[in-house]
C-alpha cells in the first residue's frame, strides 16, 4: 500500500543506443512536462546510454538529466541500472524514439491516490508515422476497468511509457529479464499483474513512434519472446485455468503472422523484393501455418493490399 503524500518525486528512465536525434525529442518532453511544475508530482531523469558512437553523449550533456554510459548490455540490462539508481516514489520508462505528451503521469498518479491499492496504473497511447502524425485511434483497445486483471493482460501489450509503477513495487518485481529478445517489459509487468491489482485509464499520454519500413527479420527476434513470456505465466496455474487462457496464444500467432509477417510479404512482393517476401512469408508460416495459409489463399498471389499498414515492429 503506497503512502500518500502532499508531492511525489517520478523516476524517468530513456536507455538509448545511437539514436541522438530521436533521443533529444524524447529528453526534451520530459522535461516540457517538468517545466509545467505539477503540484502533485516532480521528475528525475535518468539517461542510460549504452555504448552510442554517434553524438549522443553530447545530447545528453545539453540537459539537466542523471545520466550512466554502459558498454553494450542490451535493452534489459540498461533498464535494470536505471531502476537500481532510481530514487523516487515511482517509476517509469520512456524508449528513445518516443513522445510524452504533457498529459503524462498526471492521470495515472491520481487513479494511485483514489486506489493506492494498485501496483501499477498504464494509461493510453497515440501510435504514430515516423515524423509524430497520429494514425488510428488511441490504444490499446481493452475494458480499462481497473483490478485485477492478470489474464487481461496476457492478450495485449501497453506501451511501456505509459506505464507508472510504484516504486516498491517496481524493485519487488525485479529484474527485465535480459534472455528476452523483446517485450522484456510485458514480461516485468505480468509479474506485477499476478501479485496486485492494475489501473487504467482511458487517456492519450504518449506518442508511440512508427518506422516507414518494413523489417521482418526485426519483428522475427521479437516473436519468440512473446511465446515464451506466455508459456512463462502460464506456470503455477492450474491445469484448467490454462487450458481456458492456451487459446490467447493461438490469437498472438496469428495477429504476429498475419498483421506483421504476412503483411510484409505483400509489401516486398509489390516492390519486387521476392526474397525478402518469401522470407516474411517463411517467417508468416512459423508464426501460424493455419492463419497464414487462410489468410495468404485469400489474396493469392500476395499482390493484394493490406487493410492496415502496420508499423515497424520495435525493440522493447
Amino acid at each position: 500500500m503506497m503512502t500518500l503524500k502532499d508531492r511525489y518525486l517520478v523516476s524517468v528512465v530513456i536507455t538509448t543506443k545511437n539514436r541522438a536525434p530521436l533521443l533529444r525529442q524524447a529528453i526534451e518532453s520530459v522535461l516540457t512536462v517538468k517545466t509545467m511544475q505539477h503540484p502533485k508530482f516532480d521528475l528525475e531523469l535518468i539517461v542510460v546510454d549504452d555504448g552510442s558512437t554517434d553524438d549522443t553523449p553530447d545530447v545528453i550533456r545539453a540537459y539537466p538529466v542523471r545520466s550512466f554510459r554502459t558498454s553494450g548490455i542490451g535493452m534489459a540490462g540498461a533498464r535494470n541500472l536505471g531502476l537500481h539508481n532510481a530514487t523516487g516514489d515511482f517509476f517509469t520508462l520512456l524508449d528513445d524514439d518516443d513522445v510524452w505528451l504533457p498529459t503524462n503521469i498526471a492521470p495515472q498518479l491520481a487513479l494511485f491516490e483514489a486506489h493506492p491499492e494498485f501496483g501499477a496504473v498504464h494509461a493510453q497511447y497515440r501510435t504514430t508515422d515516423a515524423n509524430l502524425n497520429p494514425v488510428g485511434e488511441p490504444g490499446p483497445a481493452c475494458s480499462y476497468e481497473s483490478g485485477w486483471i492478470f489474464e487481461e493482460l496476457l492478450t495485449y501489450f501497453p506501451q511501456v511509457a505509459t506505464i507508472l509503477t510504484r516504486m516498491d513495487v517496481a524493485r519487488e518485481a525485479g529484474n527485465f529479464d535480459p534472455s528476452l529478445t523483446g517485450d522484456n517489459d510485458w514480461d516485468w509487468l505480468l509479474r506485477i499483474a499476478r501479485r496486485y491489482p492494475i489501473g487504467r485509464v482511458a487517456t492519450p499520454v504518449l506518442l508511440f513512434r512508427g518506422r516507414d519500413r518494413a523489417d521482418e527479420q526485426l519483428a522475427w527476434r521479437r516473436f519468440p519472446a512473446v511465446v515464451k513470456i506466455f508459456n512463462r505465466h502460464m506456470r503455477g496455474l492450474s491445469p484448467k485455468k490454462q487450458i481456458q487462457l492456451r487459446p490467447i496464444l493461438w490469437r498472438h500467432r496469428g495477429w504476429w503472422a498475419t498483421a506483421y509477417f504476412l503483411t510484409y510479404a505483400r509489401m516486398h512482393a509489390e516492390q519486387g523484393n521476392r526474397a525478402r517476401a518469401l522470407r516474411s512469408l517463411y517467417y508468416a508460416l512459423r508464426a501460424s501455418f493455419p492463419h497464414t495459409v487462410y489468410n495468404a489463399l485469400r489474396s493469392w498471389p500476395l499482390r493484394a493490399a493490406s487493410p492496415v499498414k502496420p508499423v515497424d515492429v520495435k525493440q522493447s
